[in-house]
């Protein structure tokens, strides 16, 4: 199957240099074709000329290896890289629409983790009793959880923050999402004084011209965090309370969960998430239901019967 792998390795290429994907989704991109690759060797399928009951025993093949969220992430993926042997002429359109026509599995969404305002705060203050963390450490961990919590921005995007990127005097950071796209993200004073503090004490703020390339959050050598030691200075942070998740994500949910609870417009909140599509927006006005429910019940004349 030399042939699939090549055709494989220049769509990861193709996400990458045409797309703008991040390395953790050509990554996942990868996995779940590498599995479709063993399924198509073993079952002696020609992939180019696939048909929908080729796929069908394929979902088979993982039934209780994995779950139907996962699968649908499968088929998602496969269905972009019929679409690009498609346009590299290397299918027809009998292949692709086989692929782009199978249906996705059912399954039901899970509610994004909720974090009240008191919560994330609590967790800061504790921040600062921890005895094997310097000042600096503290600091930088802090400043991470506020801004995560107070702009809704995503893993990938905090850690490529660069000081140029920073506007402290109106509370903006330029940030570059999914395909590279720019959009500018929001955080509040209480965020900006954490930041301000950190970058204090590694003698970085006032900020000068020849510190504009550097990474706001880094090590001790200066170097940009990776995803993995952000992943874990959160979990580490969030374990102490009783969540159904305790990554960097919970946090950007509750971004969007108080505001739309404020009021705001899914719209403006798609916007501000960076969300390409309002569908992975939507979710969030499942959340709220609880709380419009208790409106209702106090406020309509007919609520409380």
């Amino acid at each position: 199957m030399k042939e699939f792998e090549k055709n494989k390795n220049e769509f990861l290429i193709f996400l990458e240099k045409d797309r703008g994907y991040s390395n953790q989704t050509i990554e996942s991109y990868s996995r779940d074709l590498s599995l479709y690759s063993n399924f198509i060797i073993e079952n002696k399928i020609q992939y180019h000329k696939i048909k929908k009951n080729d796929i069908f025993k394929f979902q088979s093949s993982l039934e209780g290896q994995i779950s139907p969220r996962s699968f649908a992430r499968i088929l998602s993926a496969l269905k972009t890289f019929y679409k690009f042997l498609h346009m590299e002429r290397l299918i027809d359109d009998i292949a692709l629409n086989e692929v782009k026509s199978y249906p996705s599995p059912k399954y039901k969404k899970s509610m994004p983790t909720f974090l009240s305002k008191e919560q994330v705060e609590k967790i800061v203050e504790k921040i600062n009793l921890n005895e094997n963390l310097d000042d600096q450490a503290k600091k930088r961990d802090q400043a991470i959880i506020m801004l995560f919590f107070s702009s809704g921005i995503r893993l990938n995007e905090l850690i490529s923050i660069k000081l140029s990127d920073i506007d402290f005097s109106n509370n903006k950071i330029k940030v570059f999402g999914k395909g590279k796209k720019q959009r500018i993200v929001n955080f509040d004073n209480y965020t900006k004084d954490l930041i301000i503090e950190y970058l204090k004490i590694i003698e970085k703020y006032p900020l000068a011209k020849e510190l504009y390339n550097n990474n706001l959050f880094v090590n001790k050598k200066n170097k940009a965090l990776k995803e993995r030691k952000v992943q874990t200075i959160v979990m580490n942070n969030l374990r102490q309370l009783n969540l159904a998740s305790y990554g960097p994500h919970t946090l950007r949910h509750s971004f969007a969960t108080h505001l739309l609870n404020s009021g705001v417009s899914i719209n403006a909140i798609q916007s501000l998430l960076g969300h390409e599509s309002l569908s992975s927006t939507q979710i969030y006005t499942h959340v709220t239901i609880g709380g419009l429910k208790e409106t209702i019940k106090k406020s309509h004349p007919r609520g409380e019967k």
